[in-house]
């Protein structure tokens, strides 16, 4: 059942297509009002600013256990209730008529939202006066099924296993022609290229080897962004470079 739902009242949308629209006039040099029209909405003891919270942590908490997912919902719709409505509705009138005067709201809005479905279950179990029980109950199960973190199966690679049961003189065969094959297939690659690639082949588990070696490699391409960073003129292009080595963190090596 299809939730019917305007992307111009919803809270998490707005904020998330404001963020995006300050990252595009960053990198593409131009003066980032974006940042101003959040810092004016979305902060001190403005009710845009605490809904966006309630968004936020629907979004980003997640729970093993069902009933820990329940409580959360029903507390995060009575935080939701408690919400002073007419200065929100002001708030967010004037946000959206600041959107409408600042940028094209066309271009604006159709930028895609990974997580559409889930935002528009939020809004219309917090804000949808008319929806039907019917449509609160699937807008209840879609944001559980985001909430709810499920154990992932450790499913048998039956290739590895059957290989692991052969004898010594097979295994040695198939793995002599697997590296030949290897070797003919990745002629073109870089020696590190090839290096990450052998060294995959040769963990068949999960190794601490193949993680060292990663890491490894991880440093090297920080130490490259950081070269790059102090050489590019753009100043925007290279906070993102700085940014962009600060997000890329090592593996852990359990």
């Amino acid at each position: 059942m299809k939730v019917k739902h305007s992307k111009y009242k919803n809270t998490g949308i707005l904020f998330e297509l404001l963020t995006r629209q300050l990252t595009s006039d960053t990198i593409a040099g131009n003066q980032p009002k974006a940042l101003a029209i959040i810092k004016k909405y979305f902060s001190g003891d403005s009710a845009l600013l605490k809904e966006y919270k309630i968004y936020h942590t629907f979004i980003n908490k997640k729970y093993k256990e069902d009933n820990k997912a329940t409580m959360l919902i029903s507390t995060l719709v009575e935080a939701h209730e408690r919400l002073n409505k007419s200065q929100l509705r002001r708030e967010k009138y004037n946000l959206i008529k600041e959107i409408k005067e600042t940028y094209d709201i066309n271009d604006f809005f159709k930028a895609k939202i990974s997580n559409y479905k889930v935002m528009a279950s939020i809004f219309n179990l917090l804000e949808n006066k008319q929806a039907s029980p019917l449509s609160i109950v699937n807008s209840k199960v879609t944001i559980l099924e985001h909430i709810i973190v499920k154990p992932v199966e450790d499913k048998k690679d039956t290739v590895l296993e059957n290989f692991s049961k052969q004898d010594k003189d097979t295994r040695l065969l198939t793995y002599k022609v697997l590296l030949e094959k290897f070797n003919n297939k990745y002629t073109n690659l870089g020696e590190n290229q090839k290096t990450l690639l052998k060294e995959y082949v040769n963990s068949v588990t999960n190794s601490p080897a193949l993680k060292s070696y990663i890491n490894q490699e991880i440093q090297e391409v920080k130490k490259e962004l950081i070269n790059f960073s102090k050489k590019v003129e753009d100043k925007a292009v290279a906070i993102k470079l700085v940014e962009t080595k600060n997000m890329i963190k090592p593996l852990c090596k359990k």
